[in-house]
């Protein structure tokens, strides 16, 4: 069991390692998982990575959901190469599909250009200390949009200013099924959405 409560954290290679076959293993069945989800099953006592408390202390859920994502994108790599699935990472949830979806190419360079893999694939990260997560969560390091920009992008939602979050997580969620690449939409539109509904949900 990892403890995330110590000053430095460096997970041995095996470690993970683990985690990544354990998250691969839990992603079979094709279904979309949030990280919430995914974390609460590495919490129980079977697979027990991570303490029961893991959520409870603003360093250490940093930590896991570092962890968490650090090894999504490591699978989401893997599969790439290997070209054995194709894994989306996105708010809404984590989902694998299979390769011959029709999006395979689109996935591919999705991934190579893709800022948060970056930051998740680099452990370097992961020994950000407790006052910079402090900032991280009272929401320093993101800016606010500025109100152009929340009027352009409830705009591209097709949502008035008067949007409530629930109007704007039930819209996004409506246009991206519409509009996901898997069933024939446009995939610089997907991107265009999703990047919205990130923007609009700080």
């Amino acid at each position: 069991m990892l403890n995330l409560n110590r000053e430095r954290i460096d997970p041995p290679d095996e470690t993970l390692d683990s985690l990544q076959e354990l998250l691969a293993s839990r992603l079979l069945d094709g279904e979309s998982h949030t990280e919430y989800q995914l974390i609460s099953w590495l919490k129980q006592p079977s697979p027990g990575v991570f303490q029961s408390d893991a959520l409870g202390d603003s360093l250490s859920l940093f930590r896991c959901h570092f962890l968490v994502m650090h090894c999504l994108y490591r699978l989401r790599n893997q599969l790439l190469v290997e070209r054995a699935g194709i894994l989306k990472i996105d708010p809404l949830g984590v989902r694998l599909f299979d390769w011959n979806t029709g999006f395979s190419s689109d996935a591919e360079q999705l991934a190579q250009a893709d800022p948060l893999a970056q930051y998740y694939l680099d452990l370097s990260n992961l020994s950000t200390d407790r006052d910079t997560v402090e900032q991280m969560l009272r929401g320093i390091w993101k800016q606010a949009p500025s109100a152009d920009q929340r009027k352009q992008d409830l705009a591209l939602l097709e949502l008035d200013a008067n949007a409530s979050e629930t109007d704007i997580r039930r819209q996004y969620r409506r246009l991206a099924m519409k509009h996901h690449p898997d069933r024939g939409g446009d995939i610089e539109l997907f991107q265009e959405l999703l990047a919205a509904y990130q923007r609009l949900s700080v």
